[in-house]
């Protein structure tokens, strides 16, 4: 693998190394502030404000990603605080993210006068493009791995990367023995938020109800993790975490986005009736 993709040497002739997590995690940002920014346009926002809207959800995003990643690891993050308040592309739990970015940028549409649903609907196929991005830069680094597996595709990771360490500490294998084997989680979740992607674009092309594909594509990627979450390895997480970050965190996400489908079908359907009865009406007193 590659965890460390290239080296910036600068004026004073330090050498600045650029890991593929970092890199990665930043072109995905970057990408998802340009997708929502070309959204925001297309409704007519003005630069400034669109670019208030950028700052605001990236900053909510990455508060709620750090705080999730924090009460995951409480115990770590108690023992070396200084570190919740880092300013860098690490220790962030994605649906924390999403979990303080979404209402915020309810509240910024709301202020702004936008028509939320469409315009989520929208963003939707391009945050999974952007959550896929981010697991380029986790399998190039190694982090984010998968328990053990005889499975063909299971991928090996090089002597001394995150997940042979993982082995060796917990006694799974001899330090005489080579890496072994484990599911590519990384992969996984890759095409988990590719598919939610696809199926929310699906969803725009056949013109269904506003903010449906929105909610297809946040309860596909949510279950999909969840699906992810039991084939991966959390070798410092308490088992308090477990249970918090994926029955929990997972389970939640998807009953919020079920509830969502509803909502939209049943102001689609009432809107349909209502339709139907006026026509009816219509054709009577004719």
């Amino acid at each position: 693998m590659y965890p460390q993709l290239f080296e910036v040497i600068i004026n004073s002739g330090q050498v600045v190394t650029v890991s593929a997590y970092r890199f990665f995690g930043l072109v995905a940002l970057v990408y998802i502030a340009v997708a929502a920014y070309l959204c925001l346009k297309r409704f007519n926002l003005s630069v400034v404000k669109s670019l208030l809207c950028i700052i605001i959800l990236s900053v909510s995003f990455l508060i709620g990603a750090r705080l999730l990643y924090t009460l995951l690891y409480l115990p770590q993050a108690t023992a070396q605080p200084a570190g919740i308040f880092q300013l860098h592309l690490g220790n962030f739990a994605l649906f924390g993210g999403f979990a303080l970015a979404l209402p915020a940028w309810w509240l910024l549409n709301l202020a702004f006068n936008l028509p939320f649903f469409k315009i989520t609907d929208q963003l939707a196929p391009h945050t999974g493009v952007a959550a896929a991005l981010l697991r380029v830069g986790c399998f190039l680094a190694g982090c984010c791995y998968g328990k053990l597996t005889n499975m063909p595709w299971g991928v090996s990771f090089p002597v001394f990367s995150p997940a042979h360490r993982a082995q060796l500490y917990s006694g799974g294998i001899s330090t005489l023995l080579p890496p072994q084997a484990i599911h590519p989680t990384q992969l996984y979740e890759m095409f988990v938020a590719l598919l939610a992607s696809f199926l929310a674009w699906y969803a725009l092309r056949k013109k269904m109800p506003d903010g449906l594909a929105a909610a297809v594509f946040g309860f596909s990627f949510a279950l999909g993790r969840l699906i992810v979450f039991f084939f991966r390895a959390f070798p410092v997480a308490e088992s308090y975490s477990n249970i918090l970050r994926g029955p929990v965190v997972y389970g939640l996400a998807m009953m919020i986005f079920a509830l969502w489908i509803i909502k939209v079908y049943g102001f689609s359907l009432s809107g349909f009736k209502g339709r139907v009865l006026k026509c009816k009406t219509l054709n009577f007193k004719a």
